[in-house]
């Protein structure tokens, strides 16, 4: 990433009271979501999985099962 574009992010993440390692985590996280809805073969695996109740996984896999049934 170029300097300036860092600074600047820096500087969003500031402004909005998290760091850039939170910031990516949720670019990230909301890139994992709507791919796993998208595109079957991660649909399978996040439907294959065993989760921890109230984790983020837990809650995805929940969210697809849901979809899948309207």
């Amino acid at each position: 990433m170029a300097d300036e574009c860092h600074a600047m992010l820096k500087s969003d993440c500031a402004l909005r009271g998290i760091n850039m390692g939170e910031h990516i985590y949720e670019c990230v996280r909301a890139d994992f979501v709507k791919r796993a809805f998208e595109d079957q073969q991660l649909q399978q695996m996040v439907l294959a999985g065993t989760y921890q109740p109230g984790s983020y996984a837990y809650h995805l896999q929940e969210q697809i099962i849901k979809d899948r049934a309207t």
